[in-house]
């Protein structure tokens, strides 16, 4: 294989052989020989040429190979040694450019290359030649410098493509070069300053391509010149140098000497103001960056320089300056930025939520980058809405919109990660929840939970268990089937699934409905089942839904007579090692425990009637006084109102019946127009294509014409253009013979030889010529068959764009009609509906209006009655105030109850599970201080007003037929009574706590005034809730004292209600005594802690109270008064005396104290200004401000003195 010579190069190569003949070593050998022979030669020139010609060659890549073979790699690499600059500079130019050419062609020379050690003396020759190009000798051309070094820094780029060259190229010393080269700077020649930097950030690139020696290329410092380099004027250096810190910012060091060279700066500054493909590199490396701790605590150290440009580069909306590849870009940032958990919450507070709701609200899901986009934003909010500041803003912020709209969408993996959000966004606040579910977000939810994917199932189950909590999303959540999902939950084979079924059941426990549905559909075999489970979790969750549902009665009686395995299931976890478990499952036995009706059948119907019956205080209305109005003109008037009615509805039926005929003949008549329109534009249609297929065939025609128009010019012009060739070639010819025959036979014979070579020239010249015309031809040829297939195709493009526009167009129209149909028929069944309801009401009136003329015939027989008649008259008045006040009595229980519930759901619960979180609002004790029992009493009073409440509406769904006996279930409430102890003891501390925690805690406040706010609150406040335990057990007092008025003592719910009063009463005193000894003992470590000093050892003891304090001056028998700001306290078996301390306010210092006996007596001083004396074993005198305090003292004392506790004891007085 041969080096080929092209034939322009060729021709000047053979001349210059020609021209240096008499230099040639090698005459017989190749071309190359002769050229590689003269390399060596003295004429520098000559030399030069030689070289020239060698590198020139290889220009050509059919020479790749035979260079190689010809060892070219092997003679420019001696030539590119550094020792050959100085003197023979030209040719280590066109060395270095031959090699680049090789190298460029060939992998395996590139490989030659580095085998023959070529990439140590490359950038050996680099370093070199920028010494020299800084300070060039005068005797060197400055062109061959910056060639040679351009040509060697493209050699290094073509050499580094190579991965095994890669390997070898990155070492300290190599990347120490390319610094340099990096650093290189010229003033006065900046576009030579730019070349050189741009290809040694190129040959960097490429080199760092290989992982390990991007250490190297950050020892060498590289770095921070890649960093200048971004501040170029140049784009594509800044592209480069973009390029390059993206791929070395895949490794810690890299990372941190980025950061310590201010990169993140930087990058951050490419931001703003670059073009989109720029701005998306710098994305990329901040992206990179980002994934390490360090980088996210030095973005958050420095929001101004980074963070804040990163978020510019957000939209104020969807579509509004920011493509959809830089905004998926720059949430791929901040995904990092929110990946540490720890630096999570200065994230969220820097502002990035109302960017991302903006940039991404509204966008469609059209593509692959949209998903993405979609993606990377839930799951950033799912992140962020982790911190409580971020869930309180949710709503205002539009999070919550957002979420309800990214979970509609198509796409699995956006659905799966909004969910996720939701569910992280509703544990802590019930006004988030609330919004999610006015946005549909319940029925979303649910829907998810039938997908096939197990991760979305699962995120969606978890959003509805918290969902759940909210009463509004409770019953939505029952209406959408929630019940039913929850059973299939826990039916799961995974345990995940299964744990998140049972905690939705035990929210879902929470709704009457839910609860009688559950027990009704065979679900306590779910409840035995979780209860015998081995997991303990399990097992918990079943017995707090046993406890739920065992608050309705008429689960009662099921679960207690029907489910057989359940309370030996519950009894059998009373023993159980979980204190949990175990507590719970003796609420839930208790709770079974309470009293159930016998049949609860026909008890629904009565929920519609119930209001009728309970307006508060009802049976507090006189019953003696008469009806002003006259029954007669009562009826008459109601039933005009009933006629005017009926006709009202008629005219409605029959205006609607009007409006569906006309909007039925609007849309005949919008059809008829929609279907003539279309016809037309089909007709032009038609015509278009006509018209378009006619010009097509005449521009084929003209075409056709025109072509055989320029072959027949064409033609004639080559037939004229071959007869003057072949004219000038027979005038030559004679001419040449006439010549020939002048000349001697020598110069014959040469001028033959040199004729011959011009014809043969000519005869090529020719060949080429007419090659080149053919070509041409050909070319012109494609060229217009190209464009006759590019206007075929673009008319089948129309065609096809408008059968597609036709079918759009008819798909639109059967959907519009589909839609008016729809229409039609719900017009038509309201219609129906209506005539329906109107029918009803007629019935209905007529029935009611025989009721009342049947009811009016038995009043006129009662007036008619003897006075027998009367008396019963008269009981059954007071049996209608009795049932006026049972009615009363349940309404006040359903309302009691509905403030508890208000109380545990909206205040405590959150607190409760805010007191979990990482910043808790309160901590548990103090929520325990404030709430105290509050859940418990709940739990009880749940399940009392159940059973009040069955009993009530079992009787008025019997007709009254049978006594009503309540009684047996106020006695019930003697089962309550340790909670309600326990509260009303703390009440007093459970207020005091909660003014100081509202007025010493400013979040705590602002959670309390925006539950308060809620609607469903109606205006009332937490503080007026906390009492309400308080005033209930007199109020259940008052309300049975006025039943027991109205109730015969031979009545059968006399005794039990007698009863009952007698022992609430006495649990009432029991309750308010203990509260008393609470107060007092809770003075008394008052006292104690309030007073500094030598107080007596055994001054708080369990006998001894706090009777008053006050201003008294106090001393010795002698009435000498010497302590200011005197405090006396006086409890009921001593006095103490102290004196108010001189630096902490509200607090004392002890001085003495006198220690009563059954000899101790108290006498008037008569020399002492409104004084007295006490006379124990030492005698202590007393003067007060006014005789009235002298009298209020002296008689507390004396009553102190007669009602001595026996546990005191004789003690003398100590000072």
């Amino acid at each position: 294989m041969s080096i080929q010579f092209d034939a322009g190069l060729e021709q000047q190569v053979n001349q210059f052989l020609g021209d240096v003949d008499d230099f040639l070593t090698v005459k017989t050998g190749t071309t190359v020989d002769k050229l590689k022979s003269l390399l060596n030669c003295e004429e520098k020139s000559i030399s030069y040429n030689a070289i020239a010609f060698l590198a020139f060659a290889n220009q050509a890549a059919v020479n790749k190979d035979a260079s190689r073979e010809a060892g070219l790699i092997k003679l420019f690499l001696e030539f590119c040694h550094p020792s050959k600059i100085i003197t023979v500079l030209p040719m280590v130019k066109h060395a270095s450019m031959g090699l680049m050419f090789l190298a460029n062609h060939s992998d395996e020379n590139k490989k030659e290359i580095a085998d023959l050690k070529g990439i140590d003396t490359i950038f050996e020759l680099l370093r070199d030649l920028l010494v020299m190009i800084k300070s060039p000798p005068e005797d060197v051309k400055k062109e061959d410098i910056v060639s040679s070094l351009s040509q060697s820094l493209n050699l290094v780029i073509f050499l580094a493509s190579l991965q095994s060259n890669r390997e070898v190229m990155g070492t300290v010393q190599n990347f120490l070069v390319l610094n340099s080269l990096l650093a290189y700077e010229n003033p006065q020649s900046l576009d030579l300053q730019l070349q050189i930097q741009e290809k040694a950030l190129s040959a960097t690139n490429n080199i760092c391509m290989h992982k390990e020696n991007k250490e190297n290329c950050r020892v060498a410092g590289c770095i921070e010149n890649v960093l200048k380099l971004l501040k170029s004027t140049k784009p594509s250096i800044q592209d480069s140098s973009l390029r390059m810190l993206y791929n070395m910012t895949i490794t810690d060091a890299n990372r941190e000497a980025i950061r310590r060279c201010k990169g993140l700066e930087t990058l951050a500054s490419m931001l703003s103001g670059q073009a989109e493909a720029l701005t998306l590199l710098s994305l990329k490396a901040l992206s990179n960056m980002a994934v390490d701790r360090q980088t996210i605590e030095y973005a958050v150290a420095n929001p101004e320089s980074v963070l804040q440009p990163i978020y510019g580069v957000f939209p104020s909306s969807y579509g509004q300056g920011c493509s959809d590849a830089l905004l998926d870009q720059v949430l791929t940032v901040i995904q990092n930025l929110v990946s540490e958990e720890n630096l999570i919450d200065t994230v969220a507070k820097s502002g990035i939520i109302a960017k991302l709701v903006g940039a991404t609200k509204g966008m469609p899901l059209t593509n692959t980058t949209h998903q993405s986009i979609l993606v990377k934003a839930s799951c950033i909010i799912s992140a962020l809405i982790t911190i409580e500041e971020v869930q309180q803003a949710a709503v205002e912020q539009g999070v919550i919109t957002l979420l309800v709209e990214m979970i509609q969408l198509p796409s699995a993996e956006v659905r799966r990660e909004a969910a996720r959000a939701l569910a992280n966004a509703t544990p802590y606040y019930d006004d988030v929840r609330a919004e999610i579910g006015a946005q549909g977000g319940v029925k979303l939810c649910v829907d998810l939970l039938l997908q096939a994917d197990k991760e979305l199932v699962k995120q969606a189950a978890r959003a509805l268990v918290n969902l759940a909590r909210n009463t509004h999303n409770e019953e939505k959540l029952y209406e959408s089937k929630g019940l039913e999902h929850s059973i299939r939950l826990i039916n799961s084979q995974e345990k995940d699934l299964k744990m998140l079924g049972t905690k939705l059941l035990v929210n879902l426990s929470l709704n009457e409905q839910a609860r009688i549905a559950f027990c009704q559909k065979g679900g306590l075999s779910i409840v035995v089942q979780l209860l015998t489970s081995s997991d303990p979790e399990l097992q918990l969750q079943g017995t707090k839904i046993a406890t739920n549902l065992a608050i309705s009665g008429r689960n009662r009686k099921v679960m207690n007579e029907q489910a057989p395995d359940l309370i030996p299931a519950l009894k059998a976890l009373v023993n159980s090692s979980v204190s949990d478990i175990k507590l719970q499952s003796e609420v839930s036995l208790n709770n079974l425990a309470f009293p159930y009706e016998a049949s609860y059948e026909g008890l629904d119907q009565m929920e519609d009637a119930m209001p009728i019956f309970m307006q508060s205080s009802q049976y507090e209305r006189d019953d003696d006084d008469e009806d002003d109005e006259d029954e007669a003109e009562k009826d008459e008037r109601l039933r005009q109102e009933e006629e005017e009615l009926r006709l009202a509805a008629e005219k409605e039926v029959e205006e609607r019946k009007r409006i569906m005929q006309e909007e039925v003949k609007r849309i005949e008549e919008r059809r008829k127009a929609e279907h003539e329109k279309r016809l037309q534009e089909e007709q032009e249609l038609r015509k278009k294509k006509e018209e378009a297929e006619k010009l097509r065939l005449a521009q084929e025609a003209m075409e056709k014409l025109r072509l055989e128009q320029e072959a027949a010019a064409a033609a004639e012009a080559e037939k004229i253009r071959l007869a003057e060739e072949q004219r000038i070639i027979k005038e030559k010819e004679a001419a040449e013979q006439e010549r020939i025959k002048q000349l001697t036979e020598q110069q014959k014979q040469k001028e033959e030889e040199e004729a011959k070579i011009a014809l043969e020239k000519a005869k090529k010249e020719e060949a080429e010529r007419l090659e080149k015309a053919e070509a041409l031809r050909l070319q012109k040829e494609q060229e217009e068959r190209i464009r006759k297939e590019r206007e075929i195709e673009a008319e089948r493009l129309r065609v096809q764009e408008e059968e597609r526009l036709a079918k759009e167009r008819q798909a639109e129209e059967d959907r519009m009609r589909a839609v008016e149909e729809e229409k039609l028929k719900l017009m038509e069944a309201e219609i129906k509906q209506r005539e329906e309801d109107i029918r009803r009401q007629k019935i209905e009136e007529e029935e009611r209006r025989k009721r009342e003329e049947q009811e009016k015939k038995l009043k006129d027989q009662q007036d008619k009655a003897s006075q027998e008649s009367a008396r019963l008259a008269q009981e059954a008045a007071r049996a209608q105030k009795r049932t006026h006040i049972v009615q009363e009595i349940m309404q006040v229980e359903v309302n009691y109850v509905k403030n508890l519930t208000l109380m545990v759901r909206k205040f405590l619960h959150p607190l409760a599970q805010l007191s979990t979180s990482k910043r808790p609002l309160l901590t548990p004790d103090r929520i325990t201080q404030i709430f105290s029992t509050i859940e418990n009493i709940q739990n009880h009073n749940s399940i009392f007003s159940d059973g009040l409440t069955s009993r009530i509406k079992r009787w008025l769904a019997d007709n009254k037929k049978d006594h009503l006996i309540i009684g047996d279930i106020f006695q019930k409430i003697g089962g309550f009574m340790q909670d309600y102890s326990k509260y009303i003891n703390n009440y007093n501390q459970s207020i005091k706590t909660y003014n100081e925690t509202r007025k010493t805690n400013p979040q705590f406040a602002q959670f309390i005034n925006k539950v308060e706010s809620d609607p469903e609150l109606n205006d009332r406040e937490l503080e007026n809730l906390l009492i309400t335990p308080v005033q209930q057990l007199p109020r259940y007092i008052m309300l049975i004292q006025d039943l027991i008025r109205n109730t015969h003592d031979d009545h059968p719910d006399y005794k039990p209600l007698t009863e009952a009063l007698d022992k609430i009463k006495h649990i009432t005193t029991i309750i308010n005594e203990k509260k008393r000894d609470a107060e007092d003992a809770f003075a008394m470590l008052q006292i104690h802690q309030q007073v500094h000093g030598k107080v007596p050892n055994n001054f708080v003891t369990p006998h001894r109270k706090f009777i008053r304090e006050g201003a008294v001056h106090f001393g010795s028998s002698s009435g000498s008064f010497k302590d200011k700001d005197p405090i006396v306290f006086l409890f009921n078996d001593m006095v103490m005396m102290t004196i108010k301390h001189p630096n902490k306010p509200n607090e004392y210092k002890y001085r003495y104290s006198c220690q009563f006996s059954a000899t101790t007596t108290i006498e008037e001083l008569p020399s002492v200004n409104n004084g007295f004396i006490i006379k124990s074993n030492q005698w202590w005198s007393f003067s007060c401000s006014t005789p009235q305090e002298k009298t209020s003292w002296m008689d507390a004392i004396q009553k102190s003195l007669t009602n001595l506790p026996k546990e005191s004891k004789v003690l003398t007085s100590k000072k």
